[in-house]
């Protein structure tokens, strides 16, 4: 009888703790209620990840994270970017104006790069987290092509020896089969496509940063940038 009791004494303590808990809970979905309303995109931001949002935009050495609390938005975070994605995409057409977005599915968006045909797909935005998540190889094809000399001239004698074979080719049309000349040309004007859509990103990239380099800086400042904006425009 006496464990009964001690025990039920025990469950008695846990009470306060529990409903401390349970309000913390309350207050945190409230508080991201309440910011949802007022458009306050800025206060989201904090509650979505308040250790990042403290080492990045207040410079605190340390800050503890709220994981316990934002993970209860991880079932809504779709629609939740969904809120959060057009005053992101205003801010990205000012200071990113080649990329263009394209939703594939609910709170996820493709990142093109230009309108022209043949526009690539350079990786995802990350609306939660203010992050451009860059698909390696395109991004690593278009740094070779601006920052390695190598890179182009490879590219340029891969053209010269193709141009060279379509020559030896139309000098033998009975020894070469009409198949091996038109699989040639395809690939020469698979080279030249590509070497047009590299260019015309390298012409915006240096239109807008100046270099590769600056370009990726940049864009790795992405969440500290927008948020500072939206921190001046409060």
């Amino acid at each position: 009888m006496t464990k009964q009791l001690n025990l039920h004494l025990v469950g008695e303590n846990k009470v306060p703790l529990l409903n401390n808990l349970i309000n913390n809970k309350i207050d945190y979905l409230t508080s991201i209620k309440k910011a949802i309303a007022e458009s306050d995109y800025l206060s989201i931001y904090e509650l979505l990840d308040s250790a990042r949002f403290n080492e990045k935009i207040r410079h605190w050495r340390h800050a503890d994270p709220n994981y316990f609390l934002s993970n209860m938005t991880e079932t809504i975070q779709p629609e939740l970017a969904e809120f959060l994605v057009p005053k992101l995409l205003a801010y990205l057409q000012i200071y990113f104006p080649f990329f263009f977005f394209r939703e594939v599915k609910t709170g996820v968006y493709e990142i093109l790069f230009g309108r022209w045909p043949s526009a690539r797909t350079f990786g995802i935005l990350d609306v939660i987290r203010i992050e451009f998540i860059f698909n390696d190889p395109v991004i690593n094809e278009l740094r070779d092509f601006m920052d390695d000399p190598s890179f182009v001239q490879n590219r340029d004698d891969q053209l010269k020896e193709l141009h060279r074979a379509n020559r030896i080719y139309a000098g033998k049309p009975g020894i070469v089969s009409e198949q091996s000349m038109q699989e040639n040309q395809t690939e020469i004007l698979r080279l030249q496509k590509e070497q047009a859509v590299l260019e015309l990103e390298q012409e915006q990239i240096e239109k807008h940063f100046g270099s590769f380099s600056h370009f990726l800086e940049q864009a790795g400042h992405l969440y500290v940038d927008y948020l500072n904006f939206l921190n001046k425009e409060n």
